[in-house]
């Protein structure tokens, strides 16, 4: 993660304004402002969100700002520029380094900062940042958090009526496979189906697991095959001609090696 403080230049201090984030993987941009920030001293773009109290602004905001402050990908002579500034593609990342975020419309800029650098305020938002998230029956997640928080949470009744999710209210399948968006900001099919990190900490109810459970869950009860020869006491390839019988049924199967709930191999252990 690479990270930027947003600064008015208008201003005789260059006021910090929030920071803006980028996820080198998944090349998405997400961004927080300081919340005493109105829709007036706000970047333009963004006075409509804090005018509602928003100040985490997701993927698709936070990039419509960046795009504002780089070469346009459909600029006539774009290869040129390209080739000048030694960029074999169009890499809105690189080319918000070259400009230091300025642009024509107002005086704000960029400037590159560590995690460290960032104020109290915007560090204890992180925290409420989604560390993890479980699909459940019903259309519900068990959505963990990195403050440690966790809750059971209707994610079927938040998105409904949302065209955006439609297919993915239809599809049991499809629902299970939400993810967790980068940084933690929420949760997504896809960038364009979202659900922020702070929609999520204030919905549902507080579970009694923690993600600490979860873990130890995990590490306690699910073995792979080798494991579960070493505890029937047989081999791999029975343990495959077990598998093959239904009597031993793995949960998640890979070409070399499977994962099997130790209950079930208990018991077949105690058959």
């Amino acid at each position: 993660m690479v990270t930027f403080e947003i600064r008015d230049g208008a201003t005789d201090e260059r006021k910090l304004l929030g920071y803006l984030f980028y996820y080198e993987r998944s090349r998405r941009f997400f961004s927080e402002l300081l919340s005493d920030l109105d829709e007036w001293t706000a970047p333009f773009i963004f006075a409509g969100a804090v005018k509602r109290g928003i100040y985490s602004i997701d993927s698709e905001w936070t990039m419509k700002f960046v795009r504002q402050r780089i070469i346009p990908a459909d600029r006539q002579n774009l290869g040129d520029i390209l080739k000048a500034n030694k960029l074999r593609e169009y890499d809105e990342y690189k080319l918000l380094q070259l400009s230091e975020g300025r642009c024509a419309q107002d005086e704000l800029f960029l400037v590159k900062c560590t995690e460290i650098d960032i104020i109290p305020e915007v560090q204890k938002r992180l925290q409420d940042k989604v560390r993890d998230v479980l699909p459940m029956k019903d259309r519900k997640m068990m959505v963990f958090f990195m403050n440690g928080a966790s809750r059971i949470i209707n994610t079927g009744e938040m998105i409904a009526g949302d065209l955006r999710f439609a297919n993915i209210l239809r599809d049991p399948e499809l629902f299970q496979n939400v993810t967790v968006s980068p940084g933690g900001n929420g949760i997504e099919w896809g960038e364009e189906r979202f659900i922020p990190a702070e929609t999520l900490l204030h919905a549902g109810e507080i579970s009694p697991l923690d993600h600490q459970d979860l873990l130890t869950f995990a590490v306690k009860r699910v073995i792979d095959t080798t494991e579960t020869a070493a505890l029937l006491n047989c081999s791999r390839q029975y343990i495959g001609q077990l598998s093959s019988k239904g009597r031993l049924k793995p949960f998640k199967k890979g070409s070399n090696n499977s994962l099997f709930l130790k209950s079930d191999v208990e018991k077949e252990l105690n058959m």
